[in-house]
């Protein structure tokens, strides 16, 4: 196993491609509560940091060990593979979902005759290969497609504001409190609260302290890119094509005219986001072999990655087989489905650090 740490910097960086991938192209949340969005996004932003804070804490107490092994430390053998087992379900739970959502974005708008199988496996081709290089590669490649990505966006955002009339986001506060808070649970499900998945890399981060500082940078980050393209999405399609719009940011971006160039920008960003999403799922597979690795007590995880690709795979492929399926799962099932990963099981980790912390020291090796 790769034991290279990567830096502060790449942490950041990996993060906010792992929480940006395809966040942009549904918005189911704003397409709910429309013109409050902006509090739901925030609130779930607020929410996640709070997390982040509670799995840095953990980590700081146990600085010389990694996130599989600290549960193990905290529950007991037995009961800590229980719970790791518990997080390979989610792993698999979130590529399967980058997967269906990358597919179901080409056969709808790009390659309508082509196979949603025949996508997800090339997708996992590239990305089981890609994960199986170690986390330092793969921080690395994600310096290099970063400032690509910022320079077509800003490019992009830059033409979708002369479209925009009126503030989309007014008037506030439209939406009773039961509604907003489905909303923020929503917000928090998809995209933030995927962020806990980076407590699995910090051991492998250089700098230990910083590890808050990079993650709750890249959470912020993402914020502010998806309430950009809400905020465009809504001022240039109206509410009621925005709410019509399978992918309203993309619908968007196909607003603004260069020319005869505006197809290859469409590719462009087609492309990056392609790439993005990539990020998503080899994250997720990096994780998921690191923790298989720890519930079967493996030396070397280098055998795991292409298994581990086809397992993934062949829940994809059986798994929310329709756009209304998708579409259900993420509005009904995902927001409250994340609460046990994304908030309870980091509440559980932190009362067993301090009941741990209470009854001896915490160990160092």
């Amino acid at each position: 196993m790769n034991t290279q740490r990567i830096t502060p910097l790449q942490l950041t960086c990996l993060c906010f491609a792992f929480l940006s991938g395809f966040s942009t192209q549904y918005l189911l949340e704003a397409k709910m509560i429309m013109q409050d969005v902006w509090m739901a996004n925030e609130l779930a932003v607020c929410w996640v940091l709070v997390i982040l804070k509670i799995n840095t804490y953990i980590q700081n107490q146990y600085p010389h060990r990694n996130m599989t092994e600290i549960i193990e430390a905290l529950y007991g053998k037995w009961i800590g593979k229980l719970v790791l087992g518990y997080n390979t379900i989610t792993m698999v739970g979130l590529g399967t979902l980058s997967l269906r959502s990358i597919s179901l974005f080409y056969t709808t708008a790009i390659l309508p005759n082509t196979s949603p199988k025949l996508i997800m496996l090339l997708v996992l081709i590239v990305t089981t290969y890609a994960a199986s290089l170690g986390l330092s590669a793969i921080a690395r490649s994600v310096l290099v497609i970063l400032p690509f990505f910022a320079v077509a966006i800003l490019v992009i955002c830059v033409s979708i504001y002369r479209n925009v009339d009126i503030n989309p986001f007014m008037p506030q506060f439209r939406h009773g409190i039961p509604i907003m808070v489905f909303g923020t649970m929503m917000s928090y499900g998809f995209p933030f609260g995927k962020s806990v998945v980076m407590s699995y890399l910090f051991s492998e981060v250089a700098e230990q302290k910083k590890l808050f500082k990079a993650c709750s940078i890249a959470v912020v980050m993402s914020c502010a890119y998806l309430l950009l393209a809400t905020y465009l999405s809504m001022g240039s399609l109206g509410e009621n094509l925005f709410k019509a719009a399978t992918f309203p940011f993309f619908s968007a971006i196909q607003l603004v005219k260069f020319g005869e160039y505006i197809e290859r920008i469409e590719i462009t960003i087609i492309a990056i986001w392609t790439i993005l999403t990539m990020y998503e799922v080899i994250t997720v597979q990096y994780v998921f072999v690191k923790i298989t690795g720890r519930i079967f007590g493996l030396k070397t995880l280098k055998p795991l990655y292409i298994p581990a690709g086809a397992f993934i795979f062949g829940v994809a492929v059986n798994s929310l087989p329709n756009p209304a399926a998708l579409v259900a799962y993420d509005t009904r099932m995902l927001p409250v489905v994340s609460l046990g990963s994304a908030c309870l099981l980091p509440l559980c980790n932190l009362g067993m650090t301090l009941i741990r912390k209470r009854k001896a020291p915490v160990p160092q090796t």
